[in-house]
């Protein structure tokens, strides 16, 4: 049980290290443009797992031979950070990130859709993340401003 904890919290600190990414580079985005924000974080995340695989002395031979499409990963990452980088300062934070859930949901569903392993339930669940996007985006009956 206590290893069910430890990897909850993981989670959760991932969860809040991933908010405050994306906000600093929603700032940067503001101050030099979404595609500067995700290079910049980009390379610096290069470099920082570069130096880590050195220091292990990764076997890079384990790339070569890869079918193309596994890297696909790595393009829409970047594509990922370009964009939120650049909603994230016109919706706030909140709303990024549960734009970004009810995609990931949206996304699993199909992707689970497609593999005849998806359940009315599913749907539901992803209907009141979606809600609760739109909920956060209104006070007072009327929509909320930018930040």
């Amino acid at each position: 049980m206590t290893i069910l904890i430890l990897l909850g919290l993981l989670g959760l600190l991932n969860g809040v290290a991933v908010s405050l990414s994306r906000t600093l580079n929603g700032r940067l985005a503001s101050a030099r443009g979404a595609m500067t924000a995700s290079l910049a974080n980009h390379l610096l995340g290069f470099g920082l797992l570069g130096a880590l695989l050195i220091l292990k002395g990764a076997p890079w031979e384990l790339l070569a031979g890869l079918d193309p499409w596994l890297l696909l990963g790595g393009v829409l990452g970047a594509l990922f950070v370009a964009i939120s980088s650049w909603a994230i300062g016109r919706v706030g934070t909140l709303a990024c990130a549960l734009l970004i859930v009810t995609g990931q949901l949206a996304g699993g569903a199909l992707l689970d859709a497609l593999a005849g392993r998806l359940a009315a339930s599913d749907l539901l669940g992803i209907l009141l993340v979606l809600a609760g996007a739109a909920l956060q985006r209104w006070q007072g009956g009327k929509p909320c401003p930018s930040p």
